[in-house]
């Protein structure tokens, strides 16, 4: 039985991880695009180790494609804060005890301020007044990518979400 769990949570990381490619290929602002919902969901679903693996993998994915515009050492930087974002995502979800429509609001926005201000002094250094110009499209690709998470696992069926596989189960 315990082959056949970790079989479901290898493919669905396999599912996730290909949907984080496809959101690599829709992009806002050069590899500033939407493949962390995928990672976002994958948080939700199978922890937050597997969320920070999908967001740094979903991440690089979209710098290549782009051809590493910011230059690689930078792609490696934002990749680690979207793992750093993922884990603290998922860890927010699964361990506070709140009110769930509270946990909901205070990872998103914890997110965002990971992806978006915390992410912009660190890359300050490297880019100067460029980073700047990053601001709007970042916030929106993190808006977007959230209010996406958010509404897959909203319509996800309670079968899904509790399935034995999942971290979360609800």
């Amino acid at each position: 039985m315990g082959n056949n769990r970790a079989l479901k949570r290898l493919t669905l990381t396999a599912l996730l991880l290909a949907l984080c490619i496809i959101g690599a290929n829709i992009k806002i602002l050069g590899s500033i695009a939407l493949d962390s919902a995928p990672a976002f969901l994958g948080t939700l679903l199978l922890g937050p180790w597997v969320g920070a693996f999908l967001g740094f993998f979903g991440h690089m994915t979209s710098a290549m494609l782009s051809g590493f515009p910011l230059t690689l050492p930078v792609h490696l930087i934002v990749g680690g804060m979207m793992a750093v974002c993922m884990f603290v995502f998922g860890y927010i979800r699964q361990k506070l005890g709140l009110n769930r429509v509270v946990v909901v609001i205070l990872s998103d926005v914890i997110a965002y301020i990971i992806n978006v201000p915390l992410e912009i002094p660190l890359l300050y250094p490297l880019l100067k007044g460029a980073i700047i110009a990053l601001f709007i499209p970042l916030t929106i690709a993190t808006i977007v990518n959230l209010v996406i998470c958010e509404l897959l696992y909203v319509v996800l069926p309670q079968s899904v979400k509790q399935a034995d596989f999942i971290v979360g189960k609800g």
